[in-house]
């Protein structure tokens, strides 16, 4: 591994520690625990109280991010500024970046209300995406291909429709937990407050079904992934890999969702069901790279003096 690709791993792997951190905040109710922004209580160093602490860790995670985030761009700009895709995606991931620290200022500013809040979760997976296409582009290197051939076309398409299902779902449980839905049924997978999707219960049930509903849709696309993998040529075996992959983190996500009801909403669950959602969205999103590109004969462009030693420099 180059050190540019350990750089863009690194990048991927920090934001999806943040994304569970900031679960760790909402189902803790941590949210507010600064009520100000971007001091905490008009503080540099935040109070000794947990929900202070725990949002101040969020954001201090989040500043590391952003670091880690300019700094993968400035050195994509400056190794592959010849490859237009990672060219536009390294521009595009700073004003994500800035996008992310707005809608977090204005979700404090106005306590939590759940379009913000749903907003600010939909800006991280754009911005996971697009760090996740970066990091698959780095590895796949300057001279990827695309291969003509059906098999592979259809599985393209299909894994971009599951990854678009999967984020919808994503996106819909959000949703449910700044609507104070999450609590809504408490059986699973029936709802004893709303036997009847949408016909009986209150808004909070129709809430908590949407995300059931759409979680449903995005696990058939998930089969009809491994489905159209099986068709794919010999060589291809990384590709089936990754669907059967996907099947098991999104049978796991289930689980999980169900989880939530066997142990009376537990915040321990409810933080692992929103951070292991993100990190499914994240292998659609790689699934989608790999399925469109061949990897090139080498894993990158040379690097300027002092970027690399030995091989390291001769690749980034």
């Amino acid at each position: 591994m180059t050190r540019y690709q350990w750089l863009a791993a690194v990048t991927v792997g920090a934001t999806l520690v943040l994304i569970a951190i900031g679960a760790i905040v909402r189902t803790t109710g941590s949210g507010l625990g600064c009520p100000d922004w971007p001091l905490c209580h008009g503080q540099l160093i935040p109070p000794a109280e947990r929900t202070a602490i725990i949002e101040y860790t969020h954001r201090t995670a989040a500043a590391i991010v952003g670091l880690l985030v300019i700094v993968t761009a400035a050195v994509t700009l400056r190794l592959r500024r010849r490859d237009r895709a990672l060219r536009n995606l390294a521009i595009a991931s700073l004003p994500l970046l800035a996008l992310q620290a707005w809608l977090g200022k204005v979700t404090v500013e106005r306590e939590l209300p759940a379009e913000i809040v749903t907003l600010h979760l939909s800006g991280a997976l754009l911005l996971l995406a697009v760090l996740a296409l970066i990091a698959a582009f780095a590895f796949l290197g300057p001279e990827r291909r695309r291969l003509e051939d059906p098999r592979r076309a259809m599985y393209l398409r299909v894994s971009i429709s599951t990854a678009v299902l999967v984020a919808v779902a994503l996106i819909g449980g959000s949703y449910v937990v700044g609507a104070d839905a999450t609590e809504a049924c408490t059986g699973w997978p029936h709802c004893p407050e709303a036997p009847a999707p949408f016909l009986d219960g209150l808004r909070a049930q129709h809430v908590h079904w949407m995300h059931r509903l759409l979680v449903l849709a995005a696990f058939i696309g998930v089969l009809r992934l491994i489905w159209h993998a099986r068709d794919l040529p010999e060589a291809d075996g990384a590709l089936r890999n990754a669907a059967l992959g996907l099947g098991a983190m999104y049978g796991a996500q289930i689980l999980l969702g169900a989880a939530n009801i066997w142990t009376d909403f537990s915040a321990a669950v409810r933080a692992a069901h929103l951070a292991g959602a993100a990190a499914t969205w994240g292998l659609c999103v790689l699934i989608v790279a790999a399925a469109l590109y061949l990897p090139g004969r080498s894993g990158g462009a040379r690097a300027p003096a002092g970027f690399g030693r030995g091989r390291d420099a001769a690749r980034a």
